[in-house]
Parts: C-alpha cells; sequence; structure tokens
C-alpha cells in the first residue's frame, strides 16, 4: 500500500484537474489519490475515472467548497495509515522537484512538521502562496525552510505525526479559513509550520475579494459576503474567536458590515486599494 494519500476537492474546472494530475503522475506514481467531485456539471468524475482509473473518487452534495471537499477527502483517505497526507489544489501545475523537496523538507524536521509549498504565479514566475509571516507579508524562496504564520493550502505536507495530534480540517469552515485555521492550530501545539526551500509548483493568483463585492448595490454586497466564496461573518467570529480573542473577532466582524453598507466611492476615498 502506498504510504502517502493525495488529497484533492474539485468542482467543474475539468481541464484544470486533469492538468494538476497529469503534472501529479508525472512527479510520484506510488501514491494514493482520494480526489471529492461536488457533483460537478462538466464531466470531470467521469473525464478523472477514464484517465486516471486508480484515483479514488468520492461523490460531494453539491455544497462542500473547499474546505469541507477537503475535511471529506481527508476522513476517507485516513481510514487507512500513511505516513503522509498532501493537500493539493486542483488548479496547481506541479514542477518535477515537488515531492523530492517535501519529503527533504520534512526529513529536515524530523517528520514533526508542515511543509506547505511556494507556488509561483503561471506568467510573473512571482511567488503567490505558500504562507505569510506575522504581518502577513508573503514567504519568498531563500533556499531554507522559513517558519509560516499563516499558511496557504495550494500544496501541504502533513506527517502522520502531525495528524495524530491536530486530526482532520476545522469542518466548520466552509471554503476559506480552514487552512490558516490549521497552521494556527499546529503553532499553538507548538508544531512547526514551514515553507519549502524552493518553489514546487504554479497557478494563477486569485484577487479576488471576499470581504467586499464592489461595483454592486448593498442587497448584492451582502448576498457575496454570506455566500462560501464570500466571507460569512459568523464563519469569522469563530476563526478569529478562537485564535485572537472575543473583542478582536467582534469588531472584525463590526468592520464587515460596515465596509459593507457604505458607497464604493466612500470605501474607495477611505479605505484605498485595501477592500478592492
Amino acid at each position: 500500500m502506498s504510504k502517502t494519500a493525495i488529497l484533492i476537492t474539485v468542482y467543474n474546472r475539468k481541464e484544470k484537474t486533469l492538468r494538476c494530475l497529469r503534472s501529479l503522475f508525472v512527479n510520484i506514481q506510488d501514491v494514493d489519490v482520494f480526489l471529492v467531485d461536488d457533483q460537478s456539471k462538466d464531466g470531470t468524475a467521469n473525464e478523472v475515472k477514464e484517465a486516471f482509473p486508480n484515483v479514488h473518487i468520492i461523490t460531494g452534495n453539491g455544497n462542500l467548497f473547499w474546505n469541507r471537499g477537503m475535511h471529506l477527502a481527508w476522513s476517507e483517505a485516513s481510514k487507512k495509515r500513511y505516513d503522509f497526507y498532501v493537500w493539493l489544489n486542483n488548479d496547481v501545475v506541479l514542477y518535477e522537484n515537488a515531492f523530492k523537496e517535501l519529503f527533504a523538507c520534512a526529513s529536515i524536521t524530523n517528520h514533526s512538521a508542515i511543509i506547505s509549498g511556494l507556488i509561483q504565479s503561471h506568467d510573473e514566475q512571482a511567488i503567490i502562496y505558500g504562507g505569510t509571516d506575522e504581518t502577513k507579508k508573503i514567504i519568498t524562496t531563500t533556499n531554507q525552510l522559513n517558519a509560516i504564520t499563516h499558511m496557504n493550502g495550494n500544496v501541504v505536507l502533513v506527517p502522520k505525526s502531525v495528524f495524530a495530534t491536530l486530526g482532520n480540517l476545522d469542518p466548520f469552515y466552509h471554503h476559506d479559513l480552514g487552512d490558516v485555521d490549521y497552521g494556527l492550530r499546529a503553532q499553538k501545539k507548538h508544531i512547526g509550520v514551514y515553507t519549502t526551500r524552493t518553489p514546487i509548483a504554479s497557478c494563477e493568483r486569485n484577487d479576488v475579494c471576499r470581504v467586499r463585492l464592489n461595483h454592486s448595490t448593498i442587497m448584492e454586497r451582502f448576498k457575496h459576503l454570506y455566500s462560501p466564496l464570500g466571507s460569512k461573518p459568523s464563519i469569522n467570529f469563530y476563526f478569529r474567536k478562537q485564535h485572537y480573542g472575543l473583542w478582536h473577532a467582534l469588531l472584525y466582524c463590526l468592520n464587515l458590515f460596515f465596509i459593507n453598507t457604505i458607497s464604493d466611492s466612500v470605501n474607495q476615498f477611505m479605505f484605498r486599494e485595501k477592500y478592492q
């Protein structure tokens, strides 16, 4: 049995999913892939089954989004014993060094830390994902392990010892914040969270603002805010109360309401580029 489980959740994006899987199996073959297809409408599941018959396809309920889809994939994978679990976003294209670098970094930490891959943009070759420091500045390549405060979940390796301590992702999170929460939970348990030493993959930059939908009516803004792809106040309150305290959580949620009630012109005047 393979010692590594790959966890993926998908909804549509058939071509990106197939491209991601091709880049995966060029890099490594001796892995088990657990792919949650959340009732895609574009035939993703059938295409994956035909191209990669060994992939374990799990059907979602159609409302999982990223975090709950990954939670389901991990729940299925954890029924067997693996040495490593790897989160993999389906828009990622892995480089040839990806698993060599992930496993090397895990070895440096004695297989007791989380390793988050540095991800470049497809076009700019700049580091866009992996993780940020305490000031939310993106960590860039320095040819050494770098500690992360806020982790991105694009490509993440979790050793079995870490899973034994932390368990699965928290299913309270719908789409966003589950990866950041997992990294913060690890640090509270004195488990290290590090970037790889070099970039291991590329993907597209996601510049969507979750907290405010500009050029829309107030009803449209609040509909977006409360959607899984927005920044739902109850989820933000839960996350921020856990990690930053009650008052921080309350003030943050009040700010969410405020910035969605003001007009675009007032928002631009007050916050410039912050909520654009």
